[in-house]
C-alpha cells in the first residue's frame, strides 16, 4: 500500500498556487505559470501534480494543466486563509512594511494551527471574504492596500 502524501510546505505551495491561479484564469492552471511562481522545473511541477493526482488533491491532464478537487480546493483555500490572516497581523498590529509582511506570512501559514489563526482573524477584525480577497498580481490581501 503506497503511503499517503504528507502535507509539507512543499505541497501546500502547490496547492496554493493551484487555487490561485485557476482562480485568475477561470480554467486549469498551467504547468509554466506553476512552475514560474514556485521557481522549479517544469518537470518538477509534473511530477508533483501527479503525485497530488493520485491523492485525490487534484485532476492534471498532460498540456492541459492542473485543477484542484473539492479536497484540494477545502486544503488551499484554508493555508490562503491562514497567509491572508498572517498578513493582516503583520501589517495591520505589528506594522511591519509591505515589502515584508508577505514574505513573512509566507512562511508562518505552514506552521499556524487553525484556532490560532481564527483568534487573530477576530483580533484584527479580518474580513470574512478573505481568501477571496488574494492579489495574485501583488502577492497580498487586497484589504491591505492603503490600509496603514
Amino acid at each position: 500500500m503506497a503511503q499517503a502524501l504528507e502535507l509539507t510546505e512543499n505541497v501546500e505551495m502547490y496547492l496554493k498556487y493551484i487555487y490561485l491561479l485557476s482562480q485568475r484564469s477561470g480554467g486549469p492552471a498551467k504547468t509554466g505559470e506553476i512552475s514560474e511562481h514556485l521557481r522549479v522545473a517544469p518537470s518538477s511541477v509534473t511530477e508533483m501534480l501527479e503525485k497530488l493526482q493520485d491523492e485525490g488533491l487534484a485532476k492534471h491532464q498532460k498540456y492541459q494543466g492542473a485543477s484542484l478537487t473539492k479536497k484540494g480546493r477545502d486544503v488551499a483555500v484554508k493555508i490562503l486563509r491562514r497567509h491572508c490572516t498572517m498578513e493582516y497581523f503583520l501589517a495591520q498590529a505589528l506594522g511591519v512594511p509591505e515589502g515584508r509582511y508577505h514574505d513573512e506570512a509566507c512562511e508562518m501559514e505552514h506552521v499556524l494551527s487553525e484556532d490560532t489563526a481564527q483568534r487573530l482573524r477576530k483580533l484584527v477584525k479580518q474580513p470574512e471574504t478573505c481568501p477571496d480577497c488574494y492579489d495574485l498580481e501583488k502577492l497580498h490581501c487586497s484589504y491591505l492596500v492603503g490600509k496603514r
